[in-house]
């Protein structure tokens, strides 16, 4: 049996066949083999900027005692546990 869905990737209607199909579009499925290289990248590059920016975060933080007029020394404890958690080098 066939029903309408929404195709994950692209959002355009498509037809199914199970109530359980998640495939996608005729059009995303002939590139999903790029779109999940290209995703791949862009995870690791969002995720290389967050702990760039944790990492100077924690880094002023210790040197400088604060962060801006944030009071710090309530954060840092969950910024060295963030950054641990990403696989961050502290």
């Amino acid at each position: 049996m066939s029903y309408y869905m929404i195709c994950p990737n692209c959002g355009k209607g498509t037809i199914g066949r199970y109530a359980t199909d998640n495939n996608l579009c005729g059009e995303c499925s002939d590139n999903s083999s790029n779109t999940d290289k290209l995703s791949v990248e862009k995870l690791k590059e969002q995720l290389n900027t967050a702990k760039k920016n944790i990492e100077h975060a924690i880094g002023t933080i210790k040197h400088d005692g604060h962060l801006g007029t944030i009071q710090t020394d309530w954060i840092l404890p969950d910024l060295e546990k963030a950054l641990a958690a990403i696989g961050g080098d502290r």
